[in-house]
């Protein structure tokens, strides 16, 4: 695994492996951290941050519109169904792909006209996509046409099967899974996915085999990969793991460990946070630090981060905006 470079489809929680990586909003303006700031009330903050969201749902850029439709799935927010619908049929292959995995995610049980619409879409991942929701509303008839995609000889398409095997959490596929893992033709992004997915169906095989090496790896990507990976798991000897990369010497690291201990319920990384905002972090460029440690802020749920939020939600950036909102809709359920 020769990664040397961070990459948003390895930080952010994207739902299939056809995310769009382009058309993120970059400033150099210059509004900072700095000191702690008092708390504040989520609950407050919701309605900008339902704003922000509903404005990004329809946001002529279709990689915010794909973010979109995985922080209303992640935050369960079922008054959004209407606009999950209609990005069914959206032009982009990749939010298509997301709103018809969130509609079978979110459970929205009236939409399965919808969904069957999508198995017969023109682009193979979003059928499989359809597949996965029918499956998730009760028709588990359509499980086998995710098991068949393993084999299938677009790259992209295995890797979202393999994805989506993973999210239906079924432990008969792991023999599926290892295949997809050990295969030759396998592409890189197959072979992780499939390490990941393995790891969330709970198979502690993963910890020593596949995911501590990916965590002493010498590449920040392979670790952060590793990290994703122990938290998918999620067991103690994974968590402990995990709270090992907070002394990494790459601030990204640090900052994806303490936002998937969060996820664990554990809140050891919150200083690793507070440390990133005080030292004047600048939320007005979304490069990948102030990506991972305003995420990071919803998942730990520490008081003192939240005064850091206000700030998020008016940032310039309008990724970080997203992401401020996700974290406050997480902290108001």
């Amino acid at each position: 695994m020769l990664k040397r470079r961070f990459r948003y489809v390895i930080l952010l929680p994207v739902l299939g492996a056809v995310a769009l990586l382009a058309g993120c909003e970059t400033t150099t303006a210059q509004r900072q951290g700095g000191a702690s700031r008092p708390p504040v009330s989520p609950a407050t903050l919701k309605p900008q941050a339902m704003d922000i969201l509903r404005q990004s749902l329809r946001h002529e850029n279709p990689y915010l519109r794909n973010h979109a439709v995985e922080v209303v799935a992640e935050t369960r927010q079922r008054e959004m169904f209407s606009d999950i619908i209609g990005l069914m049929d959206d032009e982009t292959i990749a939010v298509r792909f997301s709103a018809t995995v969130a509609a079978g995610q979110m459970r929205c049980y009236g939409c399965e006209t919808q969904v069957r619409d999508r198995l017969e879409d023109a682009d193979e991942n979003v059928q499989l996509a359809a597949a996965y929701s029918m499956v998730k509303l009760g028709y588990p008839d359509y499980h086998d046409r995710l098991r068949q995609a393993i084999d299938h000889r677009d790259q992209t398409a295995r890797a979202n099967a393999v994805l989506l095997l993973g999210k239906l959490g079924d432990r008969d596929d792991l023999d599926l899974l290892y295949q997809a893992m050990r295969d030759d033709r396998s592409s890189e992004r197959v072979k992780i996915q499939a390490i990941e997915s393995i790891a969330r169906l709970g198979d502690t095989r993963m910890y020593r085999s596949k995911l501590w090496a990916l965590l002493i790896s010498k590449y920040a990507d392979d670790r952060v990969m590793g990290i994703r990976g122990m938290g998918a798991l999620g067991t103690e000897e994974a968590q402990k793991a995990i709270a090992t990369m907070l002394s990494d010497d790459v601030q990204e690291v640090r900052l994806c460990a303490a936002e998937q201990l969060g996820r664990l319920g554990d809140l050891s990384g919150r200083d690793e946070v507070a440390r990133f905002f005080a030292q004047n972090a600048n939320l007005d460029q979304d490069d990948v630090a102030a990506v991972m440690a305003v995420m990071a802020i919803g998942r730990i749920a520490a008081p003192e981060l939240t005064g850091y939020l206000p700030q998020a939600l008016d940032s310039r950036s309008e990724i970080v905006r997203l992401i401020a909102a996700q974290s406050v809709l997480l902290l108001a359920l």
